[in-house]
Parts: structure tokens; C-alpha cells; sequence
């Protein structure tokens, strides 16, 4: 009997052992070949180094209100207007599904994004024009509609017209919601944002490689920063920083406890040029290609890389990548949240042949490589 428990003791060691290992590889080749990547970074992550470095702080939210203080403390001149005109992407679309409701904060401004029973996005004040109660706060979804928490008053998303109200009929035909034009593409819900209050014009470019689904969604990364957002854009015709600032290996990030490469054995090199747009129907648009290569030693080079940038108005980038593994797009979307507070978001979608870990890659140096921006740009030492 002895002998034949230590038999089922043994297989059943050996099971659990290539169980384990089975598990493990299966799990591993699942996050390098199949699971998108998904980063966010705070503010009070980037460019305030000076601030954190030695400090122990009892909880994020005191280092959150240090960081706040000298933020208010900074001398910032007359700043340009914080709210340009554009399309500025205020939600992700997987963000509002069908029939339901989201509070949104953008652009200065509260607002309550809905999607219909059709799957139409609509974004409107948030607050109900009867007695201000917060639409997206208990906000439901009739059909096209958004109903009020607080009495129940329906408002259509299509004519902004208040459409219902209980146990009142005819309903006051003056009253209406103020509605945003939406544009809704490659993963994101635009609105329209004007300081005249004007109709769109001019609207995104369409992607069609990600519309029509030949494209693979590889990830997103997201970044608040702590600047205005003239300051992001004005990199485009900036080229001359890019052998500077972006010369560095992406391992070497923000964290001097990153594992660090010389910059002689392994750096990145760049050529650009700039221009805007010559299309008269595009003048709200600018062009930057860049060549970028990989050089060890400083004498081997390799992974070149061609990308196409369009610059579309002061809050969405297309940058287009061809390599040798084939094509992808990486969108940049820069949305104030406040003046001086910016919500940053890229996602990247590539061709089959563009393989998974290698857009991971990208959306990970990509992230890497703005932080090293944003800390060279946006770093400065409170005033005295």
C-alpha cells in the first residue's frame, strides 16, 4: 500500500509541477501576445521631482496638496487662451456603453455624455435647465433621451428639445438642453468646442484601416500633466529637441532606479521636417515626418523607422509608423481639463503583420519618451 501512495504522490507532484509550469507559459505568452497595454500616470508623477525626492509623505493625497500649493505658486505670466477651438476627445468609447450614462469634466466645463438604444453618442450640460440637478449623476437613458433624476424631465439628443415630463402634456416648447457635436472615431467620443459658440469647421481625419477593423487595437497609455496645452503641440516644429531630449535609450525613464544604457553603446537618432499643411481645406492641420534609427556602438544601424505626423488642430496627433513588420497608427488625443491640467492619451492600432509585443513596445517607449519631455519641458523650481 506504501508503495503505491508514493506512485500517486509522484504523479501527482509531476501534475501539479507541469500544471504550474503550463499555467505560467500560457499566461505569459497571453500578456506578450494578446493583452492590450494599458498605462496612466499622474501629475504628481511627472516634473515635480524636486518636490518628492526625500520626502515621506503620509498619503498620496498630502503629496497631491504640496504639489498643489507650488503649482499655484509658480509664476506663470499672462497665459494664452486655455480653451482653444478643436475637436477634443472627451471620453474612450468603451468608456459609455449602450443605454448608459457618464459624468464628464473637460475643457472647464461639466458635462453629461449618454449613449442612446441606437448606439448614438450625445454629450450636453450637465445640468438640467429646470432646478440644476446633475444629469449625470442618476441620469437614465429613454431611448435617444436623457432623463432627469430629480423629476423625471426627458430631453431628446438629436434636437435638444425637451420631449417629456410626467403628467404634463403639451410640455413647454421653449425649454431645451445644450447639446455638443460629437464626432465619435478609432476608439474615442470628440466634441466640438468653439469660444463663439460656431459650428464645426473643419472634422478629424478619418483612419480607415481602424474603422473597417483591419487594424488590431495593441493598447493606450494615459498621462495628466501639469502645463498648458500650447505647450505640448509646439514640439511638432521643434524638431531640434528630438536628438536632445529623445536621444536616450527607452529604458531610461523618469525613475533613476530604472535599469540604465549608455548612451554609447545604444541611443536613438532623428531627422525631421515640419510644415504645415498646403491643402487650403486643411490649413488647420500640420506635417512632420520623421526618420528615426537605432544605433549601437555608434556605428550599427538598425529598426528604421519612417513616421508621418498630422498635427490636427491643438489637441489630436496621427502619427504613422512603417517598419518592416509592417504599418500602425498612433493617435494622441490632449484634452485641458483645467487651464492648466492636461488629460494625455495615446492609443496605437498596427497591421497583423505588426506583431503584438512590438506595438507594446511602441506604446511603452512612446510613454517613456514623453515623461523624459515633459521632465526636461515642465520641470521648474518653485519661486523663491
Amino acid at each position: 500500500m506504501e508503495y503505491y501512495n508514493n506512485i500517486v504522490l509522484k504523479w501527482s507532484t509531476e501534475y501539479l509541477a507541469a500544471t504550474i509550469i503550463l499555467g505560467g507559459t500560457a499566461y505569459g505568452l497571453w500578456l506578450l501576445f494578446y493583452r492590450p497595454f494599458d498605462l496612466f500616470q499622474d501629475y504628481t508623477e511627472l516634473g515635480f521631482e524636486q518636490i518628492s525626492n526625500g520626502r515621506k509623505f503620509k498619503n498620496n493625497a498630502a503629496k497631491r496638496h504640496i504639489i498643489n500649493q507650488y503649482r499655484e505658486r509658480r509664476k506663470n505670466g499672462d497665459l494664452p487662451p486655455s480653451y482653444p477651438n478643436g475637436w477634443f476627445a472627451v471620453l474612450e468609447s468603451n468608456e459609455l456603453k449602450r443605454n448608459t450614462v457618464r459624468e464628464v469634466d473637460a475643457l472647464g466645463l461639466n458635462l453629461v455624455a449618454w449613449r442612446g438604444e441606437s448606439g448614438k453618442c450625445y454629450v450636453a450640460d450637465a445640468y438640467c435647465p429646470h432646478l440644476g440637478a446633475h444629469l449625470g449623476v442618476g441620469g437614465k437613458v429613454a431611448k435617444e433621451c436623457i432623463e432627469c433624476p430629480f423629476h423625471g424631465w426627458q430631453f431628446d439628443g438629436v434636437s435638444e428639445n425637451l420631449v417629456s415630463i410626467p403628467n404634463v402634456d403639451p410640455v413647454p416648447p421653449f425649454v431645451k438642453l445644450k447639446t455638443w457635436p460629437v464626432h465619435e472615431s478609432f476608439g474615442f467620443i470628440y466634441i466640438w468646442y468653439h469660444a463663439e459658440n460656431e459650428k464645426p469647421l473643419w472634422w478629424p481625419d478619418i483612419v480607415t484601416e481602424v474603422e473597417n477593423g483591419h487594424w488590431k487595437y495593441r493598447g493606450r497609455s494615459e498621462i495628466r500633466v501639469a502645463c498648458h496645452i500650447q505647450e505640448i503641440p509646439e514640439n511638432g516644429p521643434d524638431s531640434a529637441h528630438l536628438n536632445v531630449v529623445h536621444s536616450s535609450p527607452i529604458t531610461n525613464g523618469t525613475n533613476t532606479n530604472e535599469l540604465r544604457v549608455s548612451s554609447s553603446f545604444f541611443k536613438h537618432v532623428w531627422t525631421a521636417s515640419w510644415a504645415p499643411n498646403s491643402d487650403p481645406d486643411r490649413e488647420h492641420e500640420a506635417l512632420m515626418r520623421v526618420y528615426h534609427h537605432i544605433l549601437f556602438f555608434n556605428k550599427i544601424s538598425c529598426f528604421h523607422i519612417t513616421v508621418d505626423v498630422h498635427q490636427i488642430g491643438p489637441g489630436i496627433v496621427h502619427m504613422y509608423f512603417e517598419t518592416i513588420f509592417g504599418k500602425g497608427i498612433l493617435i494622441q488625443n490632449v484634452t485641458p481639463v483645467e487651464p492648466m491640467m492636461q488629460r494625455v492619451v495615446h492609443r496605437f492600432y498596427s497591421s497583423p503583420t505588426f506583431v503584438h509585443p512590438l506595438g507594446l513596445l511602441v506604446l511603452h517607449g512612446e510613454a517613456i519618451q514623453v515623461c523624459v519631455l515633459l521632465i526636461s519641458k515642465f520641470q521648474r523650481d518653485p519661486p523663491e
